[in-house]
């Protein structure tokens, strides 16, 4: 079953619908606790990317098979390399799902070259592998305002996390199965 589309805004417009949404989305399949703990993951979810993204237009929604829900969030959205780097570390593999086989790896990497924001150069060898000298003014100067709580939250709560990110489209996608 799919739930209907929210629009969520970085302005705080649509949290609430999304919250009520998953609320019935479990209604009359999980437990009132489970239910808590989806609303959870709903508020995680959103926080996480607002807080790395800022701007947020958005739209969310929520799929379901029996009780394994997926819940969705997906933007257009122009991100630096620090931004993408943080959404990418926020994923149950560490990777990005959107960066499949060779071309997408190779994608990848240009998109990274040409995020805004980049104004380092960055070293890529055979292996794809970039040098962590040529990142040090992203991670140390520009260290992120946030304190990932959002992220190990989300990551202990679920079973899967899911970032997807090709030119300016960046999907989020969480999984929990609640026991039978």
């Amino acid at each position: 079953m799919k739930s209907r589309t929210i629009v969520i805004r970085s302005t705080g417009d649509g949290f609430s619908d999304a919250h009520k949404e998953t609320e019935l989305a479990a209604e009359g399949i999980l437990t009132p606790k489970e239910t808590r703990q989806l609303c959870l993951i709903t508020e995680e979810m959103l926080s996480l990317v607002r807080s790395i993204a800022g701007k947020l237009d958005a739209e969310f929604w929520i799929e379901n098979e029996g009780k394994v829900f997926t819940l969705h969030l997906q933007s257009r959205q122009t991100l630096g390399n620090t931004q993408r780097g943080e959404l990418v570390r926020s994923s149950s593999s560490g990777t990005n799902e959107a960066a499949k086989g060779f071309l997408g790896k190779l994608r990848e990497i240009y998109e990274a070259a040409m995020a805004v924001g980049s104004d380092v150069d960055r070293y890529y060898s055979e292996s794809g592998n970039r040098s962590q000298a040529a990142d040090l003014t992203d991670t140390v100067i520009n260290e992120p305002k946030w304190d990932k709580l959002e992220r190990s939250v989300l990551l202990s709560l679920t079973d899967d996390v899911k970032i997807g990110i090709r030119r300016h489209l960046v999907e989020l996608t969480v999984t929990k199965e609640f026991a039978e």
